[in-house]
């Protein structure tokens, strides 16, 4: 939502967790593909009739497990795939070089899913990222949790993090490295036995995940990193924020490369928001599906030209432009947001639960902006500009 901040205006986003989470029964067993001589392990509930296509990606810790506490509730309004990645869970490990876009793809084929909303976490994220860039025909919108970005490297500090946690491996003690990734500060976050207990659980009972190096995997070239504008469906990434620096870096770098991408922090939770929060998450994948499809009117170019020009939000000018058919609004400090429109006069995010109207006098002439954020505040901006006048492009 769009509210005042000491340096001037950003479009900030508020989450505000809500309670209560409807549960149903899932799908039970899975299935196994071959895939490059591998056997993989994988998972579907729902329809085709019972929503847009969804699937969830996994970490590089957790199997598709990690989905288990959000699997029945999203069951229940989409057609859901999960499976497990070579050489985690129940899946084999690669035996040749692979890429992991086309073990997506195959699945995604024999499943039926032809378009989907694409959930991952961690290295989930970096695979779904990876995916839209190789299959962008294929992909709705992208819900990343902790995602990171193939193609920017990790800090010294995330490695070596990751050496510590992993060092009695060594030895082959398995148990005493699940106690350190389930101890693990960022992972989960405060004194949330539940779900330490839970991870530590995965990983105790499933060595594999362990020793999973990923020297197998082809990634894309050139990176996804220096790729991510070329994304043009609607993102949101999730960050805990008791997550490690790393994440947040990967997450600001999407937020601003992507131009339909929204970032949020959720409070009191760390890497595996799935499952710290698993009812919250629900509750905002539904809201962030809802808006991702929602159904667009068609204005013409010449209509949405009269909204071109200078807006005064608290005291700051915000500009609105017009690119690709779309009306694009630039907020003083912060990315733009691109406009779609609910009417002739109304316009919706994407990402973000926050309106956009225009304002006409007796004459037709605009006259103003209003915005309707989510918690129901209205915020007025008078036009600035000789309406009409010519104003500079979006770059």
């Amino acid at each position: 939502m769009i509210r005042e901040i000491a340096s001037g205006i950003a479009l900030l986003i508020v989450f505000a967790p809500p309670h209560g989470q409807a549960s149903t029964s899932s799908a039970i067993g899975g299935e196994y593909v071959d895939v490059g001589g591998s056997k993989i392990w994988y998972e579907e509930c729902g329809s085709r009739t019972t929503g847009p296509g969804v699937v969830l990606l996994h970490d590089g810790l957790v199997h598709s497990i990690t989905w288990d506490d959000v699997w029945a509730p999203l069951c229940s309004k989409y057609h859901v795939l999960r499976y497990d990645r070579r050489g985690y869970g129940r899946s084999e490990p690669a035996k040749t070089s692979f890429v992991p876009e086309d073990d997506l793809l195959r699945i995604l084929q024999i499943v039926h899913i032809d378009r989907a909303v694409i959930v991952g976490n961690s290295s989930g994220g970096g695979l779904a990222l990876d995916f839209a860039l190789a299959h962008p025909e294929m992909v709705t919108a992208l819900f990343l949790i902790g995602p990171v970005v193939h193609g920017m490297a990790s800090s010294d500090y995330f490695n070596e993090r990751g050496s510590r946690n992993s060092a009695p491996l060594v030895h082959g003690d398995v148990k005493a490295v699940a106690e350190n990734w389930s101890k693990d500060r960022f992972l989960i976050a405060g004194d949330d036995q539940p779900a330490r207990k839970k991870l530590y659980n995965a990983l105790a009972n499933n060595p594999q995940n362990l020793k999973v190096a990923g020297e197998l995997e082809i990634r894309p070239s050139p990176p996804s990193a220096i790729r991510l504008s070329e994304i043009k469906v609607p993102t949101l990434v999730l960050a805990g924020d008791a997550d490690i620096g790393d994440i947040f870096a990967y997450s600001g770098a999407i937020e601003a490369a992507l131009p339909l991408a929204s970032f949020e922090i959720w409070k009191d939770t760390g890497h595996l928001i799935q499952i710290q929060r698993p009812a919250e998450l629900v509750a905002r994948f539904d809201r962030f599906v809802a808006l991702a499809n929602r159904k667009e009117v068609s204005v013409s170019e010449t209509k949405l030209a009269k909204y071109v020009g200078h807006y005064k939000l608290f005291n700051s000018t915000t500009n609105v432009a017009l690119r690709e058919g779309h009306l694009i609004l630039e907020v003083s400090g912060a990315p733009y947001y691109w406009l779609f429109a609910a009417s002739e006069t109304k316009f919706f995010l994407r990402t973000e639960e926050t309106e956009i109207e225009f304002q006409k006098g007796m004459d037709g002439i605009v006259t103003g902006i209003t915005v309707h954020n989510n918690d129901g505040s209205v915020i007025q901006g008078p036009r600035t500009d000789v309406a009409g006048s010519p104003v500079a492009p979006h770059s």
